[in-house]
């Protein structure tokens, strides 16, 4: 299917195969067959995508206004700290499963995982974003995460979204508010939302197709996500 319509990059139209069972050959007469169903088709798939970017955004938008409160405790007394903050703070947000606060050399000073405590096993590039403005790390692989434990997700691997809040004294950045999140989360966030539109298409998967934060990082699926093609910048600064 070639669609005009579907706000589609150049790379997205291009990025199926000639040959194989899926590939543009096999595919043709059945696309063909269809032709004068790609409206209604394009619709539901614009509205499909639209309906998911809306719901990623509001789920990041709140992971920074939990943040925010934090920030605001913690920036009056950095750099003391009161475990309980964070700990009351990870009780409240099912999402997360660690609340930490780093110096500006990306140090662990308190964290709700008490062996990351004076740990400096951050990515250095990370830390010096997260300690300039407000800045999602991921999905990338750490090892921590898989031994931390999942938080609200069933399914858990070492796939890891890292939220960096900068405390800044004076306009110096001093330090950062940081929340770990399994990547496992938004797969669930996007499954509850809907199942599949079409159900002989399979798995839907959501893909990153380049990372310009950490070019180390593979273009591969980040989570299993139905029929979403579009993800929020904020989700990609990675």
């Amino acid at each position: 299917m070639k669609s005009n319509q579907m706000l589609l990059s150049a790379k997205e139209r291009k990025w199926l195969p000639w040959f194989g069972n899926t590939g543009r050959f096999s595919l043709f007469w059945s696309c063909y067959l269809n032709k004068n169903t790609y409206p209604n088709i394009e619709k539901t798939f614009e509205n499909i995508a639209s309906t998911r970017v809306k719901l990623l955004n509001t789920w990041v938008n709140t992971q920074w206004s939990q943040l925010d409160v934090l920030l605001e405790i913690i920036s009056t007394t950095f750099p003391i700290i009161e475990q309980e903050t964070l700990e009351e703070r990870l009780n409240i947000v099912p999402d997360v499963s660690e609340y930490f606060v780093i110096d500006a050399q990306g140090q662990v000073l308190k964290s709700t995982f008490q062996s990351r405590i004076q740990k400096t096993d951050l990515s250095p590039k990370a830390v010096a974003a997260g300690l300039l403005a407000p800045f999602i790390h991921g999905p990338y692989i750490d090892q921590n995460t898989l031994t931390i434990g999942a938080s609200s997700s069933k399914f858990h691997d070492a796939v890891t979204l890292m939220f960096y809040l900068p405390i800044k004294q004076n306009g110096i950045s001093v330090g950062a508010v940081c929340a770990r999140i399994p990547n496992d989360v938004i797969g669930d966030l996007i499954q509850r939302e809907a199942g599949h539109i079409y159900k002989e298409s399979g798995d839907n998967y959501l893909f990153m197709v380049k990372s310009e934060f950490d070019p180390s990082i593979l273009p591969e699926p980040l989570c299993l996500v139905p029929a979403l093609k579009t993800i929020p910048s904020a989700m990609v600064k990675t």
